[in-house]
């Protein structure tokens, strides 16, 4: 778990590096000023029984320059996550797959 951890705090400072950099060359005027970023750790954390749902605050400088919100579902095996609405685009990445009907 520590190593998934710090694989999606890596992977949020990498979006939020990106963004923020595409932002300042499109919009050189940008009040945005992100000296150095920082790992983050979720605010809101919310369990269910087929696993965890992480939530960063919004309205933190780095995530608020970058124009991002970041949520994370950690899946146990078997468990499901529903289908849901966005009205903005959304990266979405899967570290490990698993199915039951695949093994022999």
């Amino acid at each position: 778990m520590a190593k998934f951890s710090l694989l999606v705090s890596l992977s949020v400072c990498f979006l939020i590096l990106f963004h923020a950099q595409a932002s300042q060359q499109s919009q050189r005027q940008s009040q945005c000023r992100i000296q150095n970023i920082d790992a983050l750790e979720p605010t809101h954390r919310i369990q269910s029984e087929a696993g965890v749902t992480e939530h960063w605050d919004e309205y933190n400088e780095q995530l608020e320059c970058a124009g991002v919100a970041v949520t994370r579902h950690v899946i146990q095996p078997r468990g499901l996550l529903l289908p849901h609405f966005h009205n903005a685009p959304k990266l979405t990445y899967i570290i490990q797959g698993w199915s039951s009907y695949l093994k022999s």
